[in-house]
């Protein structure tokens, strides 16, 4: 299968997502026990804070309830995953930011570009050193992978509301939308038949092209 990166990251940043909250909540509902502690928030909020950092699953926490705030918190950069995979302005000025494939060809990360369809760094660093220029923070993703190389389930979870499990199939609704996106070389696959083949000729014809030449 072949499909464009910009679809390809919705679908994986959306899969994600959804596996996070369907574990926080399956957490939250059948592991924490947290609503054993009558109406306290305090120590309701503390419990629940508890149970997700001892299970790793930190993306459950939005605050530290054990931490002094003094109103005085330093503002975190309101970066949204799922709207990095947008080319958009930066600070309403002449530059943009999005995601791009790194040059070694493993990775997608951010970057600072000149134009308005993100395809032209803004110096070769990524866009790193613009970046910070213009904000005076790090860019985030600049060096980070904002994928993994895990494989993820395209089966939806066991809540009745999960996803788009209401609907008469299995599976997730970004792997469906992303099975139709792609172009298809499924000769030789299991389970019979010839399956779609309409991208195999432009397959074969891809060259995996890397910086340094190789």
């Amino acid at each position: 299968y072949v499909v464009s990166m910009d679809p390809y990251l919705q679908a994986y940043l959306d899969s994600v997502q959804q596996d996070q909250e369907y574990n926080c909540e399956y957490a939250r509902s059948n592991e924490c026990g947290c609503y054993n502690n009558g109406d306290d928030y305090g120590t309701f909020e503390k419990c629940e804070y508890d149970c997700f950092m001892n299970k790793g699953m930190e993306y459950c926490v939005d605050n530290n309830p054990y931490a002094e705030d003094d109103g005085q918190q330093e503002e975190e950069d309101d970066w949204d995953l799922m709207d990095m995979v947008q080319c958009q302005q930066l600070n309403g000025g002449s530059y943009y930011t999005g995601a791009y494939c790194s040059s070694d060809g493993g990775s997608i990360v951010m970057g600072v570009f000149t134009d308005d369809s993100c395809s032209n760094l803004s110096d070769v660093y990524g866009g790193q050193e613009m970046y910070t220029t213009i904000t005076g923070k790090e860019l985030p993703h600049s060096t980070t992978t904002l994928i993994g190389n895990e494989c993820m389930s395209c089966m939806e979870g066991a809540d009745a509301n999960y996803n788009d499990q209401q609907d008469a199939d299995a599976v997730k609704e970004g792997c469906e939308t992303l099975y139709l996106q792609a172009g298809k070389c499924e000769q030789g696959l299991n389970g019979g038949g010839s399956g779609n083949n309409n991208a195999c000729q432009y397959m074969e014809g891809i060259n995996m092209v890397y910086k340094d030449g190789g």
